[in-house]
């Protein structure tokens, strides 16, 4: 589709080689007339650096919301330049709105049990943990 609207990408994901997947990144990196990166989210969530790029579409929410945050850090680092957007597509009622709820239960888990105790309220803590825990929350229980 890209390609029918003559917009140059380079497609980079766990079909290409190793030294395939350099040339196709240094391709995005270095020419300018590319302007689109289609990168799966586990071949791009590590050890990458894409200050090139100033949006991130994410098509396939994961079950860890720290993967995400990783691939959005990508192109978040040091040296980029320019203000970044961030898109998520996401269909109501689809596997994939329910794993976006429950990523949203997780880090309410981890903020709740990384608050410092003395200056938290801990029967409010205490209830929202329950809630954050409960499965039939989650859309995924009936």
């Amino acid at each position: 589709m890209l390609g029918a609207e003559g917009i140059a990408f380079v497609q980079v994901d766990g079909r290409n080689p190793l030294v395939g997947r350099t040339e196709l990144l240094s391709k995005f990196c270095q020419d300018p007339v590319i302007r689109v990166l289609l990168i799966s989210i586990n071949t791009g969530a590590v050890g990458l650096t894409l200050t090139q790029a100033n949006m991130v579409h994410i098509v396939e929410p994961q079950w860890n919301p720290a993967i995400e945050e990783q691939a959005i850090a990508r192109v978040a680092r040091m040296g980029q330049t320019r203000p970044i957007t961030i898109f998520k597509y996401i269909m109501a009622g689809s596997i994939e709105n329910t794993v976006v709820k429950l990523q949203e239960k997780k880090t309410r888990i981890i903020k709740l049990s990384m608050q410092d105790k003395d200056n938290a309220d801990s029967d409010a803590n205490l209830d929202s943990f329950k809630f954050a825990i409960d499965p039939n929350e989650w859309g995924v229980v009936s």
